[in-house]
């Protein structure tokens, strides 16, 4: 895909409040992509640029291999990916796959039709690897509105579980942009919750072995001890990300962020209530800053008067809280593949991840203030 680039004109995005919405006019040399690891937790990012960084890609390829090297009875492999093309490692990691299979894990796969090489497809329904594959158009489930956005791996490795949520689908133009992935080992609630929606996306039905998820309480699912929840989309009748956001009550010196990363918005009434919502959080002496990816994204943020920067490489979807949340001090970090839009809300299969963990959020803090400090140009609509 041929990106379109323009600089954005500061002045431009000047709010009536005096709050300019700033973009750098010369994107920064990207930094290179980074993984870290501490106890069950493992975060990677990388931040785009001119050439690919294929660190997430490669890092799934380590974990599918991981299994495929040492296969026990009962391992198995579950993906559900959007998008997903030879390039950008998108094939090194469909041959991790088929390699694992031909090893004795049970490999299952879930995927969209339009962004999908034939030859990825292929190579998953050759008779000789015969991998279960269910392809969506849309939205796997009724009334299949929207897009099976997802792009999770859930694996089982003999006594050891692990869920692997990112931002980034498997292609070189998704490699070049700035992406995270957060991996949670032996979170056995939270690693099941994936599987069961997983199985429900397989399944086209939210319902699974007589269990229904029709109702959207039925899709927010909390972790082994408490610290961790899943937030499976869609869900037309509530609003979980402005519902987060009204909980953040206050913020002082040291504990007040509220960063946002968003690589789509709308003008929609869920975009807008998010928005309020950070209105109010700033208001409230909270630093709240988002980083969007196109100039009509940094128009519709001007009108709340909300400090943000656009920077066309971004592809994250992060909401961080350091403040008081739930009624605690609390540093927690919302990723996934949802969008702050009414289509990933209402009608798209997506997947929203919760961790509060000090350590975490603090490597979240560090991806948010590379791309902060040093964005690139505005993409062009």
């Amino acid at each position: 895909m041929k990106w379109q680039r323009i600089v954005a004109n500061t002045t431009a995005f000047v709010v009536a409040a005096g709050a300019a919405l700033t973009a750098v006019a010369t994107p920064a040399q990207a930094a290179a992509g980074v993984c870290n690891e501490q106890g069950n937790y493992e975060v990677c990012s990388i931040f785009g640029g001119a050439a690919e960084d294929t660190l997430i890609a490669r890092k799934m390829i380590a974990k599918i291999n991981a299994t495929a090297n040492a296969a026990q009875s009962g391992d198995y492999i579950r993906v559900a990916m959007f998008a997903w093309r030879k390039s950008g490692h998108g094939e090194e990691v469909a041959d991790a796959l088929v390699r694992a299979k031909q090893k004795g894990v049970s490999v299952r796969i879930v995927m969209g039709t339009e962004h999908v090489d034939s030859g990825i497809v292929a190579k998953f329904e050759d008779k000789d690897v015969d991998i279960d594959l269910v392809q969506c158009r849309d939205s796997c489930m009724p009334p299949e509105r929207g897009a099976m956005h997802n792009k999770f791996i859930a694996i089982k490795k003999g006594d050891t579980r692990l869920v692997l949520q990112t931002s980034s689908n498997l292609d070189a133009n998704q490699a070049m942009h700035a992406q995270n992935m957060l991996i949670v080992r032996d979170d056995t609630e939270l690693f099941s919750a994936y599987v069961n929606y997983w199985r429900r996306l397989y399944a086209r039905s939210w319902t699974w072995e007589g269990v229904s998820w029709n109702d959207d309480d039925a899709k927010n699912h909390y972790g082994s001890n408490g610290n961790s929840r899943a937030y499976f989309f869609p869900q037309p009748t509530k609003q979980p990300l402005p519902g987060v956001l009204r909980n953040v009550t206050e913020c002082t010196s040291g504990n007040n962020r509220v960063w946002v990363q968003a690589s789509h918005i709308d003008e929609s009434s869920f975009s807008q209530n998010v928005f309020i919502e950070l209105g109010r959080l700033r208001a409230l002496g909270c630093d709240v800053r988002i980083i969007v990816q196109k100039t009509s994204q940094m128009y519709i943020v001007s009108r709340y008067a909300l400090p943000a920067r656009c920077d066309g490489y971004n592809h994250n979807k992060l909401v961080l809280i350091d403040a008081k949340y739930a009624g605690e001090w609390r540093k927690a970090v919302f990723v996934g593949s949802y969008n702050l839009s009414e289509n990933s809300n209402d009608r798209a299969n997506d997947a929203m991840l919760r961790i509060i963990n000090g350590w975490v959020t603090n490597r979240y803090i560090d991806q948010f203030n590379q791309q902060w400090n040093s964005p690139g140009q505005c993409d062009a609509d």
